[in-house]
């Protein structure tokens, strides 16, 4: 698992609100289902993997390994599995179990913009140092009328 735990993960609060969580709660066992599929939310957010439900780096979990750590027995966790691959929740790969749009719903490609948003800023706190910097040289060489003239001319190059 990546760098630190992650200590939360994202569940909107309209999350009971979603048709298909509607429907599964509608079938037998329903909130058993929603259950284990907040579990494998958790999981997934511990993994810090894309949402790949995952022990170690190189190890997924099985439906073997869901019952175990969930304290379920596999048939339960078999078909829960697919009860949400069959609403489109979650998906098999030749890697393992995988909360579907795990990235979207997490907003962690949002970190890319405010990442973005970050280095912007720092740009435009460098540009004012830079101007500020540039009025005071051209005030101690010229006096303040030739200052306010100067940078007028080289405000726009910098």
């Amino acid at each position: 698992m990546k760098g630190g735990k992650r200590y939360w993960f994202k569940l909107y609060n309209n999350f009971f609100d979603n048709e298909k969580i509607k429907q599964i709660k509608r079938k037998k066992d329903g909130d058993r289902l929603i259950v284990i599929f907040i579990n494998c939310l958790a999981i997934a957010a511990n993994c810090e993997s894309g949402g790949y439900l995952k022990i170690s780096e190189n190890k997924f979990f099985t439906i073997e390994t869901l019952a175990h750590h969930m304290g379920r027995n596999q048939k339960s966790i078999e078909n829960a599995l697919d009860i949400f691959q069959e609403y489109s929740m979650m998906v098999q790969d030749e890697y393992g179990y995988k909360i579907k749009n795990w990235n979207k719903y997490q907003n962690l490609q949002e970190k890319g913009i405010k990442d973005k948003k970050e280095s912007t800023k720092t740009v435009k706190n460098v540009n004012t140092e830079r101007e500020k910097e540039l009025k005071k040289e051209i005030e101690t060489e010229g006096g303040e009328i030739y200052a306010k003239q100067s940078y007028a001319k080289i405000k726009d190059f910098i």
